[in-house]
């Protein structure tokens, strides 16, 4: 049977994995100012890039802000608004999210070094497995049910930020880039988490019959695999690929669990699920 409730299991194991990456990668002595950096600049380039989540191929930040721009500029010439003028409004707060979380991240890989500056935007995202990732992303965008997938897909149900919270007690509270990497994660918890219940509502709204529930479940799984070897890869590999291949085997199950009561019990109380459901 296919349901909004189902595409959650299904992906969710592989969101539990980002966090044991997390936690793992923060509780590790092979943690350094160079594999910080990798792991921040990556994140940039994805907030930057959008990782084949939104837009055509091209599209950043500064795109769709010069986008919001020409739409908006004729309107003082007394011109007629585009319609609907919502929709650039949405545009213009969607990129202004994305904008905030770049800039805090830039700021991070500045704290971790100052000396040498973040090199350019497209440099920061060569990850195999995240060049993989976005064109899988892409590879469903033009498909009504893969759209719906690649959308819920984003962010990865907040597994890296929630393991970062997790791995309060593993940073070293008088390290100012250990302060701002907590307090990185706990701003784009706060504005994610919003986010996220907005694209399950979304879906929800979408009023798929159960066969398309189970193709939107079958690429979102997919896209979260994938989406967790780009995780792993970006954190110097913190799981082995027999782990990777087990994410979602019996013995997981706890963590899963665990993950989702911990930090998603609001998601799971808007599909109406409880424990007993996972």
């Amino acid at each position: 049977m296919g349901t909004i409730q189902q595409a959650l299991r299904m992906s969710a194991p592989y969101w539990a994995a980002e966090h044991e990456i997390a936690l793992r990668y923060f509780g590790s002595s092979a943690r350094n100012t160079g594999s910080d950096k990798v792991w921040v600049g990556h994140q940039m380039f994805k907030e930057w890039t959008g990782s084949g989540v939104y837009g055509p191929r091209h599209t950043t930040v500064a795109s769709m802000i010069a986008e919001v721009a020409e739409e908006v500029a004729p309107l003082g010439r007394g011109a007629v608004a585009p319609s609907p003028l919502k929709s650039t409004y949405t545009k213009l707060s969607f990129a202004s999210d994305e904008l905030r979380h770049y800039a805090q991240l830039h700021d991070l890989f500045l704290l971790i070094e100052s000396a040498t500056p973040p090199p350019a935007i497209a440099e920061l995202g060569n990850l195999k497995e995240g060049a993989a990732l976005t064109e899988l992303r892409l590879s469903y965008r033009d498909d009504e049910l893969g759209a719906i997938a690649v959308d819920l897909s984003e962010g990865g149900g907040l597994g890296l930020y929630f393991g970062i919270r997790s791995a309060k007690n593993l940073l070293d509270s008088s390290s100012h880039v250990d302060r701002e990497v907590l307090a990185v994660a706990d701003r784009t918890i706060a504005d994610e988490t919003r986010h996220l219940l907005g694209r399950f509502q979304t879906a929800r709204d979408a009023g798929l019959d159960e066969e398309q529930w189970v193709r939107v479940s079958e690429i979102l799984e997919e896209i979260s695999r994938q989406k967790l070897l780009e995780r792993n890869e970006q954190f110097g590999v913190m799981l082995t690929s027999q782990e990777v291949a087990t994410v979602c085997a019996s013995e997981n199950h706890a963590r899963t669990a665990g993950f989702l009561t911990d930090h998603l019990g609001f998601l799971l109380d808007y599909l109406g699920m409880t424990p007993v459901d996972l």
